[in-house]
């Protein structure tokens, strides 16, 4: 009985600490719908949603170095988003570099159901 409560008290507490360490690898993005500075990769361009049913984007995309938490409480929820679609071609010429973009991030039901970047420059 004793090898057993003490496994389990140690179970239980390796599981905190994946937890705790889960939940510190993911950021809380800015507010939806609010400017914000994003920091990451240029990558693309890219598919984003679903292409094969008329409803997919090409886009360039902003590979983030660490996973941001959105959620909207509306159409699109709670997210962790690694990679945004970018909804402008001004960032063609920096694919493979590393940016500062200032932009909204704002749910996109339509095409992807995920969260994108608008209004976007780099700095």
């Amino acid at each position: 009985m004793r090898l057993t409560a003490r496994f389990s008290a140690h179970a239980i507490s390796a599981l905190g600490f994946v937890v705790a360490l889960t939940a510190c690898a993911i950021s809380r993005g800015p507010a939806v719908d609010q400017p914000g500075e994003f920091t990451g990769k240029i990558v693309g361009p890219m598919e984003f949603g679903q292409p094969a049913e008329g409803a997919g984007l090409k886009a360039y995309g902003l590979e983030l170095a660490k996973p941001l938490s959105l959620n909207d409480k509306a159409e699109c929820g709670e997210q962790t988003v690694s990679v945004f679609a970018v909804e402008s071609s001004d960032v063609a010429r920096f694919v493979g570099k590393t940016v500062v973009l200032k932009a909204t991030p704002y749910c996109r039901v339509s095409r992807s159901g995920k969260y994108h970047l608008k209004d976007v420059s780099v700095r």
